[in-house]
């Protein structure tokens, strides 16, 4: 399985960290159920081989669209590739997402969409594009000009939120929320509806998701024990970090750390090139 990351135009890098690709053209047999947890980003994610199904919480399995949106998640998704793997995703920023898009966030959060429903039929031509053109180098240009396109013709951002999104990323998660909201010069009750809107969380579960990756990254870089990595990361007991890991991981970290696979790698911090706020860096 080979993952690659390419870096937004500077234009684009306001709203997106990252454009990637995961191929896999030889998959194992038969293929493992994989467990991608929130990363506090939006994706829009182009499936040019065979199948993905989601596994839910109940045991039903949903084959996904071909071309989808990621939204926000407060839970892990189990997912499993149905054969061989090419994917093409783009990785928005916490708050870089909803300049591109028809509807709020918070109606995506939890939620992973069939992408034309959310974006419009112009996704689905630039699938064709995309699959034309991934046997050439620089295929990334095609989603460069498309969401290039796409930008001049919606609502930009709100720079308050952006910075506000900054700040929590810089302080890796640990910032106080309620002191932040101070510093801004905004009321809890407008920052909280306008973080819905833009970013799809609220701030104090973005700052908890940002948290725990950070842990999975410091655990990626340290040799401390398990326990003084999750202090570092602000975790200072066990309960908030068995807490985390039952709703991000959806499993104790012992069983998190027995099962992780290849693919679930790819998709936490750890292991991007593209990691904006890796305190380690």
């Amino acid at each position: 399985m080979r993952y690659t990351e390419f870096r937004p135009s500077p234009f684009l890098r306001r709203y997106i960290e990252s454009y990637w690709l995961l191929r896999d053209e030889a998959p194992s047999s038969p293929a493992a159920a994989h467990r991608i947890m929130p990363d506090g980003c939006v994706e829009l994610i182009f499936n040019l081989a065979d199948p993905f199904r989601r596994i839910h919480p109940d045991g039903q399995i949903e084959t996904q669209p071909t071309v989808l949106v990621a939204g926000q998640m407060r839970s892990c998704a189990l997912i499993k590739p149905a054969g061989r793997v090419t994917l093409l995703g783009v990785r928005f920023r916490p708050a870089g997402a909803l300049p591109f898009f028809h509807v709020p966030l918070h109606e995506l959060t939890d939620h992973i969409a069939e992408s034309s429903a959310v974006l419009g039929s112009w996704v689905i031509e630039l699938q064709e594009r995309l699959a034309a053109a991934l046997a050439r180098p620089h295929w990334h240009r095609q989603l460069e000009n498309a969401l290039h396109g796409r930008l001049r013709q919606r609502r930009s951002s709100d720079p308050m939120i952006e910075e506000a999104v900054r700040r929590i990323l810089a302080s890796a998660g640990r910032v106080q929320v309620e002191r932040l909201f101070a510093n801004l010069g905004m009321g809890a009750r407008q920052i909280e509806r306008k973080f819905q809107l833009l970013v799809g969380l609220r701030p104090k579960m973005l700052a908890r998701i940002i948290r725990f990756q950070n842990l999975l990254t410091l655990a990626g870089h340290e040799s401390q024990a398990w326990g003084a990595v999750a202090q570092h990361a602000g975790y200072y007991d066990q309960a908030h970090l068995i807490h985390d890991f039952q709703q991000f991981a959806g499993q104790p970290p012992s069983a998190f750390l027995l099962e992780q696979t290849e693919l679930s790698a790819f998709f936490t911090r750890q292991h991007r090139k593209s990691v904006f706020y890796n305190t380690t860096s």
